[in-house]
C-alpha cells in the first residue's frame, strides 16, 4: 500500500489565498497515484483568535514564538481535529517560512509525541536559509527549493533510502504538472480573487530578492496551459477575479500578449491583478490590451528613486525609464502600485532625499504606495554590518510624513511591515 501524506500550512501565513504551494504537490501525488491531504491551519487559527489582519501580518517575535501554546491552551479542539484527521497518515509535511517556523516545529514535535511511526517533511523557503546555516539533522526529511519532485521520490520509496536532504530538483516542463482546483480548502474563508502561477522563479536578479538562490532555473507555463486553468477555476467555483503571484508578469512581451489576447478570444471575462516589472520598451499597445483583458492592478517594485541606488540593486532601469513606463500604463488607464526599500548598502542621505523630490515631483503620476520598508538583509550578503539600520527606519518614518503632507494615497498595514519591532 502507498503511503498518504498529510500537508500542513501552520500559522502565521499570507491570508488573502489558499496556500498554492500545497495545493500543487497534491495534485502533482494525485498523477503519482499517492492520497495526500491538506489543512490550512493558518486560516482556522485566524478566525478563532479573531484578530484583525493587520495585527496577524505585522512581525511579532513574541506572538509567532507563543502562537502555539495559545492555541493549545485556549483553543484545543482545532488541533484535537487535526490529530485526528491525520492519523491515518504515514507522513506529516510542513510549508515552512520564518514566521511558521516556531508554530511548525512544536506542532511537528507534538505529532512525534501523540504518533510515534509518522515521519515529518520539511518544506517551504525557510529551509533554504536553515541549510545556509547548517541548521538541518538528519531525524526529519528536509526540501530546498520545488517540492513536487523529492516529495514523490520520498513517498513512492516510502522512506527507503538514505539521502534525508532534497535540494533544487526543478520541473523542468511546468505544461506536464496537473490543472488544479482547491479541494478539500473552502475558498470562501480567502478573498474573492483566486491565485495562479504562470511562472517560477525570475529572469532577473536584483540584489536584494532571496528568490534568486530560491529558484534555480526561470520556467513558465504556455498561455493556453494558463487559459486552461483559468476555465477550470471559472467552471467549478464560479469566480472571475485573478491574482497572479509570479514575481513578474511581463518576463516576456511575447507571452504576455499571447495570453491577453486569448482571454479575449475565449471570451473568459476575468478581473486579474499581478507584479509586473518596469520595462522601458513596454508599449501602450501591450498595455491597452491587458487592460482589456481584465487586468485591473499592477504591483511595481520602484524600490528607489536614486539612481546610484538601483544601479547598486542592480534593477536594470533608471528613474527617466520608470517614469516613462508609468506613463504608459496611465495612458492606458492601468492602476499600478508602487514599492519602495530604504537604507539598502550606500544609500546616504543625498539619494534619500533624491527618492522623496521623486515621489514628490511624480505624486500625479503615482496611484498608489503599496509599500515602504527598510533594507533586510535575508541572504547575509553584508555579513559586516547589522540592517535594518536605525537610519533606514528612520527614513521610512520621514517618508511616511511627506506622502501624508503631499496627501498621496497608501497601504497603511505594508509600512514597515516587513520587520520586527525588536529589531
Amino acid at each position: 500500500m502507498k503511503p498518504l501524506v498529510y500537508l500542513i500550512q501552520a500559522p502565521p501565513f499570507w491570508l488573502k489565498t489558499p496556500p498554492l504551494s500545497l495545493i500543487y504537490l497534491k495534485n502533482y501525488l494525485k498523477t503519482k497515484g499517492i492520497g495526500s491531504n491538506i489543512a490550512d491551519l493558518n486560516i482556522s487559527a485566524f478566525k478563532v483568535l479573531g484578530l484583525t489582519q493587520k495585527e496577524w501580518l505585522t512581525l511579532n517575535c513574541d506572538f509567532e514564538k507563543n502562537l502555539f501554546k495559545t492555541i493549545e491552551n485556549k483553543y484545543p479542539r482545532l488541533l484535537n481535529n487535526l490529530y485526528r484527521q491525520i492519523e491515518p497518515a504515514d507522513y506529516i509535511g510542513f510549508s515552512l517560512t520564518k514566521r511558521n517556523a516556531p508554530f511548525s516545529y512544536a506542532l511537528a514535535k507534538r505529532v512525534n509525541q501523540k504518533f510515534k511511526d509518522k515521519q515529518i517533511i520539511f518544506g517551504g523557503p525557510h529551509t533554504f536559509f536553515l541549510d545556509q546555516k547548517k541548521k538541518l539533522d538528519d531525524k526529519n526529511w528536509w526540501i530546498i527549493g520545488e517540492g513536487e519532485i523529492p516529495i514523490g521520490e520520498i513517498l513512492q520509496k516510502n522512506g527507503n533510502q538514505k539521502q534525508k536532504i532534497f535540494r533544487f530538483q526543478e520541473i523542468k516542463d511546468l505544461d506536464t504538472l496537473p490543472f488544479y482546483d482547491f479541494e478539500p480548502l473552502n475558498i470562501n474563508s480567502y478573498s474573492k480573487s483566486l491565485p495562479l502561477f504562470s511562472s517560477r522563479g525570475c529572469l532577473y536578479k536584483c540584489n536584494f530578492c532571496s528568490e534568486r538562490r530560491l529558484i534555480k532555473v526561470f520556467r513558465n507555463h504556455s498561455p493556453e496551459y494558463m487559459i486552461d486553468q483559468i476555465k477550470l477555476l471559472q467552471s467549478k467555483y464560479r469566480t472571475n477575479s485573478f491574482v497572479f503571484c509570479d514575481s513578474l508578469i511581463n518576463y516576456n512581451k511575447k507571452w504576455l500578449q499571447k495570453f491577453c489576447s486569448l482571454v479575449l478570444k475565449n471570451n473568459l471575462a476575468i478581473n486579474w491583478e499581478a507584479q509586473i516589472r518596469v520595462d522601458k520598451t513596454f508599449s501602450l499597445e501591450l498595455a491597452q490590451l491587458m487592460k482589456k483583458s481584465g487586468c485591473y492592478n499592477l504591483f511595481v517594485g520602484l524600490e528607489s528613486g536614486s539612481d546610484k541606488v538601483l544601479k547598486l540593486m542592480n534593477k536594470g532601469f533608471d528613474t527617466s525609464g520608470a517614469v516613462e513606463f508609468f506613463e504608459i500604463l496611465k495612458q492606458a488607464n492601468l492602476h499600478f502600485e508602487i514599492s519602495l526599500i530604504f537604507g539598502y548598502p550606500g544609500e546616504e542621505n543625498q539619494d534619500f532625499n533624491k527618492t522623496l523630490q521623486f515621489i514628490k515631483k511624480n505624486k500625479n503620476l503615482i496611484p498608489k504606495i503599496a509599500q515602504v520598508n527598510p533594507f533586510i538583509d535575508y541572504l547575509a550578503d553584508f555579513k559586516d554590518k547589522t540592517y535594518p539600520r536605525k537610519r533606514a527606519n528612520t527614513r521610512v518614518n520621514e517618508f511616511l510624513k511627506l506622502i501624508n503632507q503631499e496627501k498621496i494615497k497608501y497601504t497603511r498595514s505594508f509600512i514597515n511591515n516587513l520587520t520586527y519591532a525588536n529589531i
